[in-house]
């Protein structure tokens, strides 16, 4: 594998590398890309409002289960239908979408950080990025984060432009507004805030006076609302009081207006979802405010030492203004609008960090290229390697385990364990790699193993070893173009998952009552319920089995479960484990 890396740094060049690391990326976000688990409930909404939109032809109202939805702008949901009418109606060409926006936000990041950087800092960041569970995962659902944060990213690039030109290119402040706009039109107000915030914090810190109208604020305030107006105006007119009441109440009132506690929560999401990058971006920074690069002298103590440091910080944070670190600066402008937003708007999802991440990314690239071109290693750095050595070489073993036992008690497929051997020659090779001070070839490694990881376990591992029974059965309805309504009968977040699968109106129930009245209807339903509750509730109801599948039994999976699950396998096989769940029909 080391040799590998060697090989392929000697013979390609920079760009020639971000052409077949994007190529590669695709591949990696579009594989398995219709597998559900991993999936998030949200695209239940955008796949059944779009399949609606071209089943209808109205392209102007989202509508989920027969309600009118403004929950988000226009934007995401056009781009959506332009999958369905290019590749056909699925969850693949939903989730294309996202996919293809998460590829060309990879490549715009290279443009931006070779702008703030240079080549080699532009060539880690795009590597570190895909790299990144938060960003990948999020790469692979059919929801508008992923093409906002694209369009956020589009307006920091012009801006950017803009400030570095000496503010003289009207049109890269008019393009700047326009990228702002359509990330409004594609999930609202956070598209704006962030990328203004970052440029109006970044004017006033780097005390640029005479920016400001050449900034053209006016006639881009004009762009924004020509972007954004005609759908409101438009909807406000079709709709009138019940959109108008939803956009104040539910998108504007109920978030500002709250009582939840204040927390870090996306403290944590910015280090627990940028692992293991987390760990260099957090030498880097101690290193760039100064914090690191003190050793304690018995002669000064330990007073000394802290004086010190306070001084070093002092002066290192009044280099961060300087012109020539004007770079760094924005990016932690960046991060810090992310957070102080987010935070104080307390709507707790860790998908709303996704902005920040870039940012993150060419931090943590602009570190590895500062280390190679000073040929050293910083203080804190080989401290970061063992850390993330640790973690690939403990996933090997969790991985190559829990397959091992999974493949007692069911069928794993031998290639499956391509994971553990993958992160264990990863884990030898960035020691040796680090040793060796070949910094950039350790970032590839990290990064390639990472990025196959996600694409492996995201389309085939979670998918096979999750035993959901909805594909099955989302492929038996489209089978038999079944277009009626179907139920879900106390199985949880199963009538999510059937609803992204299918892109239909799926409904759940709890009430035996509620299924008596649904299959009692004139016209045919299918309903998905458990072997157990079929036999105690419905034993004399009109269903017939349509398809059966098995699923993993519920419960909390703890030490004492685990040994409890895993006896019954050892005596009844995977039975012991799961439950049949039927799909059934009234008629």
């Amino acid at each position: 594998m080391l040799t590998f890396f060697q090989e392929l740094f000697s013979k390609v060049t920079e760009k020639q590398l971000v052409f077949l690391w994007l190529f590669f990326c695709f591949a990696a976000l579009t594989y398995e890309l219709g597998g559900v688990p991993p999936y998030h409930s949200d695209e239940d909404y955008y796949v059944e409002s779009t399949r609606n939109m071209v089943e209808s032809g109205d392209y102007l109202t989202p509508v989920h289960h027969d309600a009118k939805r403004f929950a988000k702008p226009i934007l995401y949901y056009w781009l959506m239908s332009a999958s369905y009418k290019i590749f056909g109606v699925s969850l693949v060409s939903a989730r294309l979408t996202s996919a293809f926006f998460g590829c060309l936000a990879i490549g715009l990041l290279y443009v931006v950080s070779r702008r703030l950087f240079d080549g080699r800092t532009a060539l880690y960041s795009v590597l570190i990025l895909p790299a990144t569970f938060l960003y990948f995962q999020i790469s692979r659902w059919a929801t508008t984060d992923i093409v906002m944060n694209f369009f956020v990213l589009l307006a920091v690039y012009y801006f950017v432009r803009l400030y570095q030109g000496d503010f003289k290119e009207k049109n890269d402040a008019y393009l700047f507004y326009l990228a702002m706009a359509l990330g409004f039109m594609t999930k609202g107000p956070p598209a704006v805030i962030i990328p203004g915030m970052i440029a109006i914090i970044f004017l006033m810190v780097t005390r640029r006076k005479d920016s400001w109208s050449q900034m053209r604020i006016g006639q881009g305030l004009v762009i924004v609302l020509l972007v954004i107006l005609p759908w409101f105006a438009t909807m406000l007119l079709l709709h009138g009081d019940e959109f108008k009441n939803h956009i104040i109440g539910a998108e504007i009132s109920n978030r500002l207006v709250h009582d939840s506690p204040f927390s870090f929560y996306f403290f944590g999401v910015l280090f627990r979802y940028h692992l293991p990058w987390v760990f260099f971006f957090l030498v880097a920074f101690l290193h760039q405010f100064g914090i690191c690069g003190h050793s304690l002298s018995p002669a000064s103590g330990v007073p000394e030492y802290f004086r010190q440091v306070l001084i070093n910080m002092r002066d290192r944070v009044g280099l961060l203004f300087a012109r020539e670190n004007e770079s760094i600066l924005l990016c932690y402008i960046w991060m810090l609008v992310c957070l102080v937003l987010f935070t104080l708007v307390r709507t707790e999802h860790s998908r709303y960090m996704l902005p920040a991440s870039s940012a993150v990314a060419i931090l943590v690239a602009k570190f590895f290229a500062d280390m190679e071109e000073g040929g050293a290693d910083w203080q804190g750095y080989k401290v970061t390697v063992v850390f993330t050595g640790i973690i690939l070489f403990v996933a090997a073993i969790s991985s190559g385990g829990a397959l091992y036992v999974f493949n007692l008690i069911y069928s794993v497929p031998i290639h499956f364990f391509i994971l553990p051997a993958l992160f264990l020659m990863t884990s030898i090779s960035i020691f040796r790699l680090g040793k060796k001070q070949q910094y950039g070839k350790q970032v590839f490694a990290i990064s390639f193993s990472l990025v196959f990881a996600f694409a492996f376990l995201s389309g085939e591992v979670f998918p096979h070893l999750s035993r959901y029974p909805m594909k099955l059965f989302s492929e038996k309805i489209s089978a038999d173009k079944f277009s009626g309504y179907t139920g879900v009968y106390r199985l949880g977040n199963q009538r999510a998952k059937l609803g992204v699968l299918t892109g239909r109106k799926v409904f759940g129930f709890s009430q035996p009552s509620q299924i008596q009245q649904f299959i009692g209807a004139d016209d045919k339903v299918l309903v998905v319920m458990r072997e157990k509750d079929l036999q105690e509730s419905f034993s004399s109801a009109p269903l017939k089995i349509v398809a059966e599948d098995i699923a993993w039994l519920r419960g909390r999976v703890d030490w004492d479960r685990f040994k409890e699950l895993f006896g019954k396998a050892e005596s009844t096989g995977i039975s012991g484990l799961t439950e049949k769940i039927y799909l059934l029909s009234n008629k």
